[in-house]
């Protein structure tokens, strides 16, 4: 993708160039990332992996150039899964010559998106609405809620991932997993985002510009990394047992 590249000549003549506000950009990679906010863009400026132009009065314009670069980016954390660390590496191996743009490998094993860690959207269902969506009953919600897997907040309200875990829970109950297993995975979760928390707390309070958006980023970055690894070491042991 040639357009992510970014050569001094070129870069000497973006002042030519049509540009655009952050908003049009929004509008145009909201497609493909309905996810990504002002705060995420002006993070990744930040973190040095973007420059947009700034006029007179210190608004930001962006190029093609510039969205076809975030795009890249958000493609590489969505699909690769690369910490922004060597995504800036890469970036700047580009911008001097030395590699092509690579989006995705094909032969690349599949992993966890960091996206399935952003927090869930604000919406509001009854504990009635959750077992209607997960395709159970009220009994089976409140098991849940007494099991510690799902938490209604101080209205009594539950999201669309307490939903997604309902769904989830009620399969392993069909394999024949009860309260006390759930609780163990629980626990697992518990433990694992406990870890996670270790590195990212001191993050978000150290009073940084920008910080607790990168606490965010690393939070989601690592736990796709926690989860892809799980995935893989439970793989592992299965196999390793079912061999005996």
């Amino acid at each position: 993708m040639s357009a992510i590249r970014k050569t001094a000549p070129q870069a000497s003549a973006r002042q030519s160039v049509k540009t655009m506000s952050i908003g049009v950009v929004l509008d145009r990679l909201r497609a493909e990332f309905p996810d990504v906010t002002v705060s995420k863009i002006r993070f990744l400026e930040s973190e040095g992996l973007i420059t947009p132009q700034r006029t007179a009065s210190g608004y930001r314009r962006f190029t093609d150039d510039d969205v076809e670069r975030l795009r890249y980016i958000l493609v590489t954390q969505r699909d690769n899964y690369l910490p922004l660390k060597v995504i800036r590496e890469q970036l700047e191996a580009m911008d001097s010559g030395q590699v092509a743009a690579i989006l995705t490998s094909a032969d690349a094993e599949p992993i966890v998106s960091p996206d399935a860690f952003r927090a869930p959207k604000a919406t509001q269902l009854t504990d009635v609405e959750v077992a209607a969506q997960a395709g159970t009953d009220e009994k089976t919600v409140e098991e849940l809620i007494k099991a510690g897997l799902i938490t209604p907040n101080g209205a009594g309200l539950f999201t669309e991932d307490d939903v997604r875990i309902t769904n989830t829970a009620v399969a392993l109950k069909g394999f024949g997993f009860d309260a006390r297993h759930l609780k163990t995975l629980r626990t697992a979760a518990t433990r694992q985002a406990d870890l996670i928390a270790q590195v990212t707390e001191p993050i978000a309070k150290s009073g940084k510009e920008g910080a607790r958006q990168q606490a965010e980023e690393l939070g989601q970055q690592m736990s796709a990394l926690v989860v892809s690894l799980h995935t893989s070491l439970v793989k592992s042991e299965l196999r390793n047992q079912l061999s005996r």
